[in-house]
């Protein structure tokens, strides 16, 4: 046997390949995955595009944005699919033409891998439950500082919201409001016309995200609609953009249903909107026992920033045996200029009962709060300090940079770890600001 051949069968025996080309039995080149999808039968383009996908390599973007028009649905919905392993933002044009896809689960599994690419982040399970779930996680849009959504995205998810599948419209007002897509707001306001009560629920959590206060405005009335689902999300919405003109509306729904686990929710709201003609109602319930009721009372107040309270704050403070409203306390106060009740606040952030109430006081107390805070990177509670790092980066105040770049070679590798992400997200920020 020639002993080149021989070298051959060795080779192979041992699942060794050469080079520039696959062993054999094993996946085909890459190049053979390109011509592949050329090939005239639908099943061969498929597998490739699958294939290409799995890849991981950038350069298989062009060619699997080519087949967003190819005439089989399943090579359609593979391509998106491929494309969502790659993670690039160089298919998001490729992603936004399958928006307008005649199919609706490729419309779906276009909506669902921008979200993912750019808000960085990773679905497991349905899309729809995705989108909703990932939606509710936080108050504003999800999409980091550094990121910039391409304009086509909001245009083509904007088309979505009137699309003729109820499913696909809600799907395209959540990521909207993920993806921060402000220049859709008058379609999202529109969409609050929606027969479904779905679209509309998702289109006013997508306006809660992205508006301003005077954009709430157009949510009051929808405090009467017919779906419990839309109402709820109505009242969160209002409260997280402060819509004080909602105020009287709330004051109604609210004695309408006191005794009620509604009563609770309507507080909640009134609680986060600082309407100052609602003080009197949250003095008479910081009379109350009920904690619930009282600590949402003690939020309500401090957020009036009425500095007369402070003295008798105090003293309720030190008097107050339930821990989540000394909490409350402890927020209201630093809010109304007393900093040392910060320590409350800060050293309750480990806590499993306490620590993400107390994160949602510090994120709103924001960047006037920082300097107090940095204070805090050298506790001697190592979850304090990595809490504390996530807080940072989440604020996105470059100036946090010099402060937390020491906690890199903290003896805490927690600590360490979070430290480094929130640098980089920090520095990614500043150089997206640098640019612009």
């Amino acid at each position: 046997m020639p002993r080149l051949a021989s070298a051959v069968i060795v080779a192979l025996s041992l699942g060794l390949t050469f080079p520039g080309g696959a062993s054999a039995g094993s996946r085909s080149s890459f190049e053979d995955l390109l011509a592949n999808l050329k090939s005239p039968n639908a099943g061969t383009r498929q597998k490739a595009v699958d294939e290409l996908g799995k890849s991981r390599r950038r350069e298989a973007i062009a060619p699997l944005s080519a087949l967003v028009r190819d005439p089989e649905v399943k090579v359609r919905l593979q391509v998106v699919r491929a494309l969502r392993e790659l993670r690039d933002v160089s298919a998001v044009p490729a992603l936004a033409t399958s928006l307008g896809d005649g199919d609706p689960n490729i419309r779906e599994e276009a909506i669902g891998t921008l979200v993912e690419i750019y808000a960085e982040t990773d679905r497991t399970g349905a899309i729809g439950r995705f989108l909703h779930s990932f939606s509710d996680e936080v108050e504003r849009s999800s999409v980091p500082p550094y990121v910039t959504v391409d304009a086509s995205v909001y245009e083509a998810l904007a088309r979505a919201l009137r699309d003729e599948s109820g499913h696909i419209r809600e799907e395209a007002a959540f990521a909207l409001g993920i993806l921060d897509g402000r220049a859709a707001l008058r379609e999202l306001t529109t969409a609050l016309q929606d027969p479904d009560p779905d679209v509309r629920a998702a289109a006013v959590t997508a306006i809660g995200k992205l508006g301003a206060t005077e954009d709430g405005r157009v949510l009051i009335p929808l405090l009467a609609d017919e779906s419990s689902g839309v109402r709820l999300r109505v009242l969160h919405a209002l409260g997280v953009l402060k819509v004080t003109a909602a105020g009287p509306a709330l004051r109604e729904m609210y004695e309408a249903n006191r005794r009620r686990e509604l009563g609770l929710r309507v507080l909640t709201t009134l609680s986060r909107i600082a309407d100052p003609a609602q003080a009197e109602l949250f003095q008479q319930l910081v009379q109350e026992n009920d904690p619930d009721k009282k600590r949402l009372a003690v939020e309500g107040l401090g957020r009036l920033a009425d500095v007369s309270r402070v003295d008798a704050f105090k003293k309720d403070y030190q008097r107050e045996k339930n821990v989540e409203v000394r909490l409350a306390y402890a927020f209201a106060l630093t809010r109304l200029g007393d900093r040392a009740f910060l320590d409350t606040v800060v050293l309750s952030l480990p806590s499993r009962s306490l620590g993400r109430r107390s994160r949602g006081y510090i994120m709103e107390l924001g960047r006037e709060m920082l300097p107090e805070l940095y204070a805090y990177l050298g506790d001697p509670d190592a979850d304090v300090r990595a809490a504390l790092c996530e807080i940072l980066g989440a604020i996105g105040d470059p100036a946090a940079i010099d402060h937390l770049t020491p906690l890199l070679a903290d003896p805490s590798s927690s600590v360490a770890d979070r430290a480094n992400r929130a640098l980089e997200r920090l520095r990614r920020g500043g150089a997206l600001r640098a640019t612009n």
